[in-house]
């Protein structure tokens, strides 16, 4: 998770060092990198935040990249939702782009809420979901390859379908793991 998070921050620089030569995100720049920039703080900062040790061991670290992740993914979501509104391809994608960003967006929120409340098991399983749906970055960015690539889709047909097959997989996962840590709870109790 850690090698992939910031493989895809490093790769995402691109959009601030070099000049894109990508008629559709040139005309888009600034939401674009609003939203390159709050993912790629997401990414990096998002790993540690499920280190255990780091976590028992350093609270108001653990407290301060909290903070640092959710203000990166609210400017990563809201990038994110301008970004849809304009992808490429059509209404499917303008939707599948747009429901991740509010979602994403709206797991973050709910995580804070929760964290504010004291209650810490409900916070930890919405950042379970915010992060799978961090990782939708880079999803989209193994997924996309493979159908271009390897299947030798067309581009349509790929982005549409990575526009939903980048996060609701991940966030199937997501439910997985906290159904299974649910159940664990309930037969250590």
């Amino acid at each position: 998770m850690l090698i992939t998070s910031v493989a895809i921050a490093v790769y995402a620089t691109r959009y601030f060092i070099l000049t894109t030569s990508d008629p559709h995100f040139a005309r888009y720049l600034l939401p674009l990198r609003f939203h390159v920039a709050g993912g790629i703080g997401a990414l990096l900062a998002g790993p540690w935040q499920f280190s255990e040790k780091v976590r028992l061991r350093a609270l108001n670290f653990h407290r301060w990249l909290g903070r640092f992740y959710l203000i990166e993914v609210a400017l990563g979501s809201i990038g994110g939702l301008v970004m849809s509104v304009v992808s490429e391809e059509g209404l499917p994608t303008h939707l599948g782009f747009g429901i991740l960003a509010i979602l994403w967006f709206f797991t973050g929120w709910k995580a804070y809420r929760e964290i504010c409340r004291g209650e810490i098991e409900r916070h930890r399983e919405w950042m379970i979901r915010n992060f799978a749906l961090t990782l939708a970055a880079v999803t989209l960015r193994n997924w996309l390859p493979l159908m271009l690539f390897a299947l030798h889709w067309p581009f349509r047909v790929s982005y549409i379908t990575v526009s939903w097959l980048c996060w609701i997989p991940n966030l199937l996962v997501a439910e997985w793991i906290i159904a299974r840590s649910r159940d664990r709870l309930r037969i250590l109790s």
